[in-house]
Formats: structure tokens, C-alpha cells, sequence
């Protein structure tokens, strides 16, 4: 009965094995915590190998992403960000975004998004 509840509250997996949430997109998270985020020597290197200069180009040399290319400055919120409305935000590099996106809600946060939905078990 677990698994039966686990794999309804987080359906799928990625290719990179980590389960992916029921997110409900609503791009609250990326708005709160996209300017106060850092890139794993993981998301570095898979970055250098896709070709990825435009996401390098956003990382300072303390790893904080996402920093503007012209001003040093960090962005917030996240500059990927696809808000299609007011309720819907989707993340425009959602294949290949940062480890700390991915594994957001963490512990810390109750496994529960800024929006009170319950995402990872």
C-alpha cells in the first residue's frame, strides 16, 4: 500500500534516477529562491558537456547562480522562469537545471513546497 502511494504522489522517475515530484508549476519556489541558489561541481560539468554557455555564463566564480552576464549581479528571481499565467510557471531548462532545483522540497522545508503541497516521500 506504501508503494501504491508513493508512486501516486510521485509518478515518474528522470533519467538521472531521482524521483520527480507532483509539482503543480506554480513557479512559487523559483520566484522565492531562484536569486539564492548555487551550482554543484555536477551541474558544472554537465553544463560543460551539453555545450550549455549560456548557463555558465550565469555561474560567479563562488558558484552562485543566476548571476547577470553584464552586470555580475544576481538575478531573482530565476531567469528561466515561463510564467504562462498567474498560476502556472514552468522552468524553461527544466532538462538540464541545477541539483537544487531538482531536489527541492528537502527535509528542511517538510518535503512541502512554498505552495503547502506534500512532494516527496
Amino acid at each position: 500500500m506504501f508503494k501504491t502511494l508513493k508512486d501516486l504522489l510521485c509518478p515518474t522517475s528522470s533519467s538521472s534516477g531521482r524521483r520527480e515530484s507532483s509539482c503543480i508549476c506554480c513557479g512559487r519556489c523559483c520566484e522565492q529562491f531562484g536569486g539564492h541558489l548555487n551550482a554543484s561541481a555536477r551541474d558544472l560539468e554537465r553544463w560543460k558537456q551539453e555545450g550549455r554557455d549560456d548557463l555558465l555564463s550565469r555561474v560567479n566564480r563562488l558558484g552562485w547562480i543566476w548571476v547577470d552576464p553584464k552586470s555580475g549581479r544576481l538575478e531573482d528571481p530565476c531567469p528561466f522562469i515561463e510564467r504562462t499565467d498567474d498560476n502556472l510557471g514552468l522552468c524553461g531548462i527544466n532538462d538540464t537545471k541545477p541539483d537544487m532545483c531538482r531536489d527541492y522540497p528537502t527535509v528542511a522545508h517538510g518535503h512541502r513546497c512554498l505552495s503547502g503541497v506534500f512532494l516527496k516521500l
